[in-house]
């Protein structure tokens, strides 16, 4: 019996120890990848498509990044890191191509393919917040093609019960980062749980880069 109590107790004080910390094993770690270790031609471990082809691109002495085939002419995306409830931070930069009067839209987000996305739409000079496929707000944006972008989204929570703010940030490659967000709203309720994401239409028959993606979850 006295053996039995000892086993016991040895069973037990592991996760009385979890449970005093917080439980620290169940919070989803920081992502961060700039690509440049990765194989060339192949889909990192720890990235899946969700629609559209993506592959590590560059190298041969140079950075290398994760590129979104032209073709299929839908919205692509693929998904990364960890899967994130409430606060949560995504960051990328992206870069694309015009070709005449046809551009790109690309964006990155937050809490799977439902969550909010920052996108950018060229074609009407905007940013846009999106949430489950629709725009929910925009403001003017005029967007530097062939050069990268910087895109940074936030979800963190907002004052009142079930209440987030919901901010966005772009700025172009070489340029300071605005002081304060640029796009922001308050979500009423959950905003969801899921991996981050990055996503891209090549509407100019051009390929899409992604690079120096980070995802913070909390704040």
């Amino acid at each position: 019996m006295t053996r039995m109590r000892s086993w016991c107790l040895l069973l037990f004080l592991p996760l009385a120890t979890a449970l005093l910390a917080g439980g620290d094993k169940t919070t989803p770690a920081r992502f961060a990848t700039g690509f440049d270790d990765e194989e060339v031609g192949a889909l990192p471990d720890g990235l899946m498509e969700i629609d559209g082809v993506f592959k590590v691109a560059g190298g041969d002495g140079g950075a290398k990044y994760l590129e979104m085939a032209a073709e299929p002419l839908t919205e692509n995306a693929v998904i990364l890191g960890p899967s994130i409830k409430g606060a949560a931070t995504v960051e990328a930069r992206v870069r694309s191509f015009r070709k005449r009067r046809s551009y790109p839209r690309f964006g990155i987000g937050l809490h799977g393919i439902s969550g909010y996305r920052l996108r950018v739409v060229p074609s009407k000079g905007e940013v846009e917040l999106v949430k489950n496929e629709e725009p929910v707000k925009s403001i003017p944006y005029r967007w530097s093609a062939d050069s990268w972008t910087h895109l940074k989204l936030s979800v963190r929570a907002a004052e009142g019960d079930g209440r987030w703010r919901v901010e966005g940030s772009v700025w172009a490659d070489g340029e300071e980062a605005p002081a304060g967000p640029v796009i922001s709203l308050v979500h009423e309720g959950s905003p969801g749980q899921g991996k981050a994401s990055l996503w891209g239409t090549a509407y100019s028959g051009k390929v899409v880069q992604f690079d120096d993606v980070a995802v913070q979850p909390g704040e």
